[in-house]
């Protein structure tokens, strides 16, 4: 971490201030360990108390350490800067809150603490142990498993910490496996983090009746425990056929590659010619899975002899299943190969008989060997949908009829190809115009290859159950496959609600995303005012996905001013074929994410007859429609009244409002009082902000709070009497002390005590109290001892004095002489500290002196007169 340390010059000047200040006591508090969960925030809390509030910044420092590290410094004359994870909050800092922010926890943020308080001259330190704990994930490995033979179950278990107490359970139907699993090596990955493998051999016993299998995960870090299962299917290879035929013309070839029968679903079928891939899944009755891919080739001029592999890879397999067949070109005939043609004619003429003999002959033996596939169906999505269902034939002595058969809305509808032949009157009419079929038919060696494509785009009302039926027909045998086939649109998901971020404009960028609909075509529309009827323009960015279905992101940039109003709303709407009225989502202020956050009210000394401010700054809300109160309570009374934005004793200024760098807004609201004893004392602020927003208030207290008094130090003579008038202070222990050295040539550190001629105490209508103290010179009786001998000193003491109030007096011979520079020295961070100063005058006159608030006055003598009654 990387965080700015004070200078060797600063420190010495906290060290200079900490020799002049007096011990106060310094108590500070935290707690042993802290525990924080892995990338998360934590704060790690160290508070400190002074015996004397409030405290004094010039005498603070807090210094914060990891092991041997210093990662932060904070004194008066550092800045605290945390750009490297971690902060401290000057402002709570100097009202005895010295909590470490640490920000995204590490694994390396995992040990020991210290928060060192520093206020001159006591420190105290605590050690923090920070706990890091990360969560694990478990990912137990599906898989379909061998019915008869052992089989090994992985589970992964991932990213946790610490790596103590993990404890990994297999479960069977949720009772406990006993022996079997083994634990792998521990592993630990870049950010820290531990992972490890568990495994389980299972017997075929304990698969029988395909039970549920688990893996299960305790962790210190977890609640409850954590668990991935599945149930277990048996393994089943899959059976593998591949079929071609070419069109008419000869320019393309068509394969099916057909896998059946096989168990899990999940396969592989590649085609090793350029591996490009085109799926097709669905299940069967039987539970196995049946699985075709198609891939076209076209053919070149000129004689071509290609290998197309169809790869199959399953994990029922030992090894991939490969089927292969050859793709056959032609030569077109040139000019000179003509008379060629001829020849090759009349040979064919005077042999016809014969072939039609041995034709006759093969047919009635190769028509036993006629094979046809099932019907294949092929959806295709685009704007629109088109469904394509192929049939082939193999090994026909001849030319293979083909009908197509299909039932819509129980009606049975006849669909003829080429062959007028085939029809027939009493099943239903002909509707070929609403269906494309293509037949392509090749030869090889005698026997005859037959694929047909039945194509239409399918609507819901005519095809939501429609039975296909494929008829071929080879010589004297007839084959029919059948296919129920059911057409629907696929409705689209929303994913998640309304997503809202904002530009570097300060607009709202509102987003939502449409998946897994088909056909493409959909419509999104954004409106946004109080009446939802203001429409705004959009972007829409369709996507393909693997599955032939479609997803849609639509984005809108809203101008922030639409959000000033209260009422405001947005409203985002979609129409896809799929769905009988429109989908919508909608969001209104309360709803978004930027909500305000108050920190605690910061509030000066209080000094009677004086003005404090007080300050609540507000952050993290959009848009800038905030509204701020203040509120007071009295003393000793329940009630909460609202204070007017100005008047004689209270003023509100106006908000200080921010935009941050997030574009989110920051505000300072302030209260600024003209401070009463009487009327502040023990009473209560309250700052409450209200917003759409916010379902109830937000709002942040002062307590009760209190108010000092600083003493007015009058000093008046009249001929050998001295009277000192200490007025408008509170609380009302206070202690005047009058003291004299016997002999002007005396240090001035041997001041005796000198009993007052007269003392009284009075409490004042405004709740303050005076006192007022006198002394006489006596006149020495002593030959050597003339007026002019003798100093007197007079002291005062209170809470509310910076430092302790001493005068000194030398006297004259008809008026007192204020000698307080000749005999105590003062340091220039003390006369800081103290603007006291007062001069005595010629009898009759007097001088004020207003002494400034001690923030840090002595604990011991505070403690002495504590519950006391003002000393004399």
């Amino acid at each position: 971490m990387r965080i700015a340390l004070s200078s060797m010059d600063g420190m010495t000047g906290v060290l200079l201030l900490l020799l002049y200040h007096t011990c106060l006591g310094l108590d500070v508090t935290a707690p042993p360990s802290q525990t924080a969960l892995f990338k998360s925030r934590v704060v790690l809390p160290c508070t400190f108390r002074v015996n004397a509030p409030p405290i004094n910044p010039q005498f603070l420092a807090i210094i914060w350490s990891f092991e041997t590290k210093e990662l932060l410094r904070f004194d008066n004359k550092e800045k605290v800067v945390s750009d490297d994870g971690v902060s401290l909050d000057e402002q709570a800092a100097r009202q005895g809150n010295a909590s470490l922010t640490i920000y995204n926890v590490a694994i390396a943020n995992h040990g020991t603490y210290k928060c060192l308080v520093i206020y001159s001259p006591d420190r105290t330190s605590r050690d923090i142990r920070l706990n890091v704990q990360a969560t694990p994930m478990v990912k137990i490995h599906k898989m379909g498993l061998h019915k008869y033979e052992k089989n090994q179950v992985d589970c992964s278990i991932t990213g946790f910490f610490p790596k103590e107490s993990l404890i990994v359970t297999w479960l069977r139907n949720d009772i406990k496996i006993q022996g079997g699993s083994n634990m792998g090596l521990l592993q630990i990955g870049a950010d820290g983090t531990f992972r490890v493998n568990s495994s389980i051999i299972l017997t075929p016993d304990q698969i029988k009746d395909r039970p549920s299998i688990i893996c299960q995960v305790e962790h210190v870090s977890l609640q409850k425990p954590i668990q991935d299962g599945f149930l277990v299917t048996y393994k089943v290879a899959p059976k593998v056929q591949l079929t071609s035929s070419s069109t008419e013309d000869g320019n393309e070839y068509l394969y099916v590659c057909e896998a059946r029968g096989f168990s899990p679903e999940p396969l592989s079928i590649n085609w090793l010619v350029d591996g490009k891939m085109a799926n097709l899944s669905r299940g069967s009755e039987d539970g196995l899975f049946n699985k075709e891919i198609y891939y076209r080739v076209n053919i070149k001029e000129g004689n071509v002899s290609e290998r197309i592999s169809c790869n199959i890879q399953h994990e029922a397999l030992n090894s991939p299943v490969t089927k292969t067949l050859e793709v056959q070109g032609y030569n077109k005939c040139k000019p000179h190969c003509h008379l060629g043609l001829v020849v090759l004619i009349s040979l064919l003429v005077s042999s016809l008989v014969f072939i039609g003999y041995i034709l006759f002959i093969r047919k009635r033996k190769h028509s036993k060997h006629f094979q046809m596939s099932h019907i294949h169906e092929e959806l295709v999505r685009g704007n629109e949908e088109k469904v394509n269902l192929y049939c082939m034939a193999s090994k026909c002595p001849e030319k293979v009829d083909v009908t197509w058969m299909i039932t819509v809305q129980e009606q049975k509808l006849i669909i003829i190809p080429e062959s007028p032949a085939n029809k027939d009157e009493e099943a239903g009419p002909l509707i070929s115009h609403e269906y494309t079929v293509k037949t392509d038919q090749t030869e090889d060696s005698g026997l005859h290859n037959t694929i047909t494509v039945l194509s239409f785009n399918p609507t819901i009302s005519s095809h939501k159950n429609t039975e296909v039926k494929c008829k071929l027909q080879c010589g004297g045998r007839c084959e029919e496959r059948t296919l129920n086939f059911s057409f629907s649109y696929k409705k689209p998901s929303v994913k998640g609600p309304i997503d809202l971020s904002l530009d570097d404009s300060g607009n709202v960028l509102c987003s939502l995303t449409l998946e897994n609909f088909s056909p493409r075509n959909v419509q999104m529309k954004w409106n946004c005012g109080v009446g939802i009827n203001h429409e705004l323009p959009s972007t829409e960015d369709i996507k393909k996905n693997q599955d032939h279905t479609f997803q849609c992101n639509s984005t809108c940039r809203i101008p922030k001013d639409f959000f000033i109003d209260p009422g405001s709303k947005v409203r985002v709407t979609w129409t896809h074929g799929s769905l009988d009225q429109p989908g919508s989502q909608e969001l209104s202020l309360k709803d978004f994410p930027w909500r305000p956050e108050m920190g605690d009210i910061i509030v000066p000394p209080l000094v009677h007859n004086g003005e404090a401010k007080l300050r609540c700054v507000i952050r993290g809300y959009f848009p800038d429609n905030l509204e701020v109160k203040w509120l007071r309570r009295e003393a000793g009374k329940p009630d909460l009244y609202e204070l007017p934005s100005s008047s004689d004793r209270y003023k509100i200024p106006v908000l200080e409002v921010i935009q941050e760098s997030d574009k989110t807004y920051t505000c300072t609201a302030s209260l600024i009082v003209s401070v009463l004893l009487k009327t502040e004392h023990k009473s209560e602020f309250i700052c409450r902000v209200t917003r759409p927003s916010l379902e109830t208030p937000l709002e942040r207290r002062t307590g009760e709070l209190t108010v000092t008094g600083i003493p007015t130090v009058t000093l008046k003579q009249n001929g050998n009497t001295l009277t000192a008038e200490i007025s408008h202070f509170y609380p009302e222990e206070i202690t005047v002390t009058w003291s004299r050295t016997k002999e002007k040539s005396q240090p001035p550190n041997n001041f005796e005590k000198y009993e007052e001629k007269d003392y009284s105490i009075t409490p004042e209508s405004d709740g303050t109290f005076t006192v007022i103290s006198s002394i006489i010179h006596k006149k020495s009786h002593m030959p050597h001892m003339t007026n002019k001998d003798k100093l007197y000193k007079i002291t005062v003491e209170h809470d509310s004095l910076k430092k302790t109030f001493e005068k000194i007096f030398l006297k004259g011979k008809d008026h007192f002489e204020d000698v307080t520079e000749k005999h105590i020295k003062v340091e220039p961070d003390q006369a800081e500290m103290s603007n006291s100063e007062a001069v005595v005058q010629h009898e009759g006159e007097e001088t004020q002196t207003l002494v400034q608030p001690h923030k840090n006055s002595n604990d011991k003598k505070k403690n002495e007169k504590k519950n006391k009654k003002p000393k004399k």
